[in-house]
Order: structure tokens, then sequence, then C-alpha cells
């Protein structure tokens, strides 16, 4: 008795880790995704003009626009995007942030969680990431730009606004002409449209040459380093998925093998095939709906006591659909079983225990 239940407790282990290794990986690839882009996905718009031959990269396109032609400015809106580095004032401390221009009040700039939006806050302000919230950088802080030396206030703090794992530095596209030196010398990357309008990309193609409309999904898979993230992290978890098919039919083969007497002995009293078929898909179902759940579990508490600067995202959404495979694939296993079963002889089985 004892040997069936370390049987059965040695393939809940393997269930319940496998089950935490997928939801574990794929939490960091949410959480790396997010933290290498977040200010991208977040950005409710639906295509960017970007510069030919720029690869489809935001940081590769540099357009000259006349501000003061814009065919619909509440619908397309430029941005700008420059890598930099903040010193808070009297510190050599330097800071590496994501310097992202847009129109003050305009659609690209999210919501401030703590302090005042752009269009409501003094000149040359800025609105950072919560990650660079500390004792030295608060509201009212004065940080100095390190490439230009400009002097800049903090206004306020957004949420989840990273660029290739870089806290975000929000500034007016005015404050970006002055750091530039000016509006006659600045260059912005490119210009966004909220939804999908022919028109209006039309009349933004006709004012600026040299462009193409690339979609928001594309100009995401471009920004440095997130697409070979997230296939390196996509492709463990395709073999560790296969990995565990093998394991878990192998489990569960050997399982049927070692219990073929007792299906010899229970089809010589009347069980039938089909009976004995459908209880050990019943124990396998059973055996990975508690060990999944468990490792959902285990996965949030894991969640909790990361340190803060390990990205990690508990999509509910991906566990699901990480669990159903999960699930479809002890199935799978154990269906390679049934044919010992269905082969089980009540003679052979009887001559085996005589």
């Amino acid at each position: 008795m004892i040997f069936f239940k370390i049987r059965y407790l040695l393939i809940s282990f393997i269930l319940f880790f496998v089950a935490i290794l997928v939801f574990v990986i794929s939490g960091l690839a949410n959480g790396l995704s997010m933290n290498n882009a977040s200010s991208i996905i977040n950005m409710p718009v639906d295509a960017f003009y970007l510069q030919k031959n720029s690869d489809e990269r935001l940081d590769r396109s540099h357009l000259e626009i006349d501000l003061g032609n814009f065919p619909v400015k509440g619908e397309a809106q430029p941005i700008g995007i420059q890598m930099g580095a903040l010193s808070p004032l009297n510190s050599d401390d330097k800071l590496d942030v994501t310097f992202m221009a847009v129109s003050a009040g305009g659609f690209l700039e999210p919501d401030a969680i703590e302090g005042k939006g752009l269009e409501t806050s003094a000149e040359n302000s800025v609105l950072l990431d919560r990650s660079l919230k500390s004792e030295t950088i608060k509201i009212g802080t004065r940080v100095k730009d390190a490439r230009s030396g400009a002097m800049l206030k903090v206004a306020g703090f957004i949420d989840d606004q990273t660029y290739s794992h870089t806290p975000v530095a929000l500034i007016s596209i005015e404050t970006w002409e002055a750091m530039s030196g000016g509006s006659e010398s600045s260059e912005l990357n490119a210009i966004v449209i909220k939804k999908d309008n022919p028109e209006l990309k039309q009349g933004v193609s006709s004012l600026i040459n040299n462009g193409e409309w690339v979609e928001k999904d594309k100009v995401v898979k471009g920004i440095p380093g997130f697409t070979a993230e997230q296939n390196s992290l996509y492709m463990m978890l395709s073999f560790l998925i296969v990995i565990a098919v093998f394991v878990l039919a192998a489990f569960f083969y050997i399982m049927t093998i070692q219990k073929t007497a007792q299906f010899g002995i229970l089809k010589a009293i009347g069980a039938k095939s089909s009976v004995l078929v459908k209880s050990t898909i019943f124990q396998v179902i059973l055996l990975t709906i508690v060990n999944i759940a468990l490792a959902v579990g285990f996965t949030r508490g894991f969640m909790v006591v990361l340190p803060d600067d390990i990205p990690f995202i508990f999509d509910i959404v991906q566990i699901a659909k990480f669990s159903g495979i999960l699930f479809l694939v002890s199935i799978f296993g154990s269906l390679l079983s049934v044919f010992n079963i269905v082969k089980a002889d009540p003679i052979q089985a009887m001559g085996r225990l005589e």
C-alpha cells in the first residue's frame, strides 16, 4: 500500500514542479516584455509613421516635422525618443532613462499616479516612471539632463512606463526642443495616430516625405532585444512542455504495466476494459487538476516574495492557457497506457498470481 502511495506522490511532484516551471518562466517572459516595452504597449495608438529604411525601429527613425502644419493635431501627434541620463541636483549620481517627448495634454500623455501632468506643471517639467522615485527624487526635485545640462522639475510619477529596460522620463515637445537647442535643430522620431484613418494617414504622408506607416505590434518587436528575449523564453517553455509529454507518458505507462496483473484479475471477475480505462483517466485528471491548482497558488505566492527588481507578471489569462496545455499533455500521456489496459489477459494474470 505504501508503494502505491509513493508512486502517486512521485507523479504528483513531477506534475507540480513542471507546472511551476512553466508558470514561472511564463511570468518572467511577461515581466521582461513589459519591462522592455511597457511605454509602447500601453500607448493608445494604432500605427507609427517612421522614416523609411529604419527597420521598423523607433530609435532609428528621424523625421523633420513642421508642427504648425499638422492635418489634425488631436488624432495625429509627434513623438520623440532619446536614451539619456538624469542626475539629481547637487549629485554626481546618474540614472539611465529614456526621454520620451509628447504633446502636453495629448492622448500620448499617461495619467500621473502622483503629482500633476505636463499640461499643468511648470516649464521644463518631467514625469518619471515610479521606479525612479526615491529619497533623493520626489515631486518638486530638480534633475539635470546629463547631455544638454538642461534642468527639469519633477512634476509627478507615472506607472508602467519603460522603454528598452530603462524608465521613461516624459517631457513635452517644447522641453524636447529646448534640450535639443531649439525647434530648428530638433528632430522627432515618429508621428502616431490614435485610430486607423486612411485619410489622416494620407495627409501625414503627403506632409512628410520619406516615411512609411508601421503597425504598433511591429514597432514593439523592433525595440532592441525584445524579440530575442521573448523567443528565447518561449523556446524554453516549448521544450519544457515537450519534455513534460515524454516524462508523464513514461510514468503513466510504467504505472499501467505494474498494474497489468490487477487489470487482468478485474477483467476475470467481469470488469470491462472501458471501465478500467475510464477509471485510469479519471485518476490522471484528478491528479492533474489538483497539482496544477497547487502550482498556480505557489506561483502567486512566489510573485509576492520576489524582489522588486525582478520583472514578473502573474497573467491569469496566460496561466489558464498553459494550465489547459498541461492538462491536455497529461491526458495525452495517459492515453499511451490505454493499449496495455485493453490487452491485459485475465488468464495470464491469474496464472501470475498462482
